[in-house]
């Protein structure tokens, strides 16, 4: 299992980099994460190991990510730097990826050790929604990508935004959960 964490840790450092250094291409930025969600899903698929569940998660995740950004950098919480506009187009890809990272961690822990206990499977959704949408933040933050301006930070990070990501990443997770058995769609991480 630690090897699956730290390989998806240089994954999303990569990641938290090059958003960090292509922020001010909006644009471009966009659609290189949309590239690399949709090989993402190709992978899923062509490994047969895709789920709907997935695509949900992603398109939930994304919204709220959209609402919650939209609704800070209007009240002053925050603000990003060398964008033309309130919020970058890049941000629902970016935060879809984020369920897509924490689903494929999931998922291939799930496939290593396939006998998690429920209560081991929820102390890793937990580490993993409060470390890996952080670190991901404070690489991205300590590139120039953007500035809170809420207090008791570490790295750039407040802990108010670390308590929400775990809330809102933990919340998605919950929820497409209960989708997936309600509608009855199969799903190793889900409903297996």
């Amino acid at each position: 299992m630690q090897k699956i964490l730290l390989i998806n840790t240089i994954k999303l450092t990569i990641g938290g980099i090059a958003i960090g250094l292509l922020h001010p291409y909006d644009f471009i930025l966009a659609g290189l994460l949309a590239l690399k969600i949709a090989h993402s899903i190709y992978k899923n698929i062509k490994k047969q190991t895709f789920s709907f569940s997935l695509v949900i998660g992603f398109v939930l995740t994304g919204i709220i990510g959209i609402a919650v950004e939209h609704a800070g950098t209007s009240y002053g919480y925050w603000e990003y730097h060398n964008i033309s506009r309130q919020v970058p187009a890049w941000i629902f890809f970016a935060w879809g990826a984020a369920f897509i990272l924490m689903y494929q961690i999931e998922n291939q822990v799930l496939q290593e050790v396939p006998n998690l206990s429920e209560t081991s499977k929820k102390y890793l959704i937990l580490f993993m929604v409060a470390f890996f949408p952080t670190l991901g933040e404070i690489i991205a933050i300590n590139l120039g990508t953007w500035t809170y301006y809420m207090p008791y930070q570490i790295l750039g990070v407040p802990l108010a935004a670390v308590a929400a990501l775990i809330i809102i990443h933990s919340s998605v997770n919950a929820i497409v959960g209960i989708t997936s058995k309600k509608l009855g769609i199969k799903d190793v991480v889900f409903n297996p």
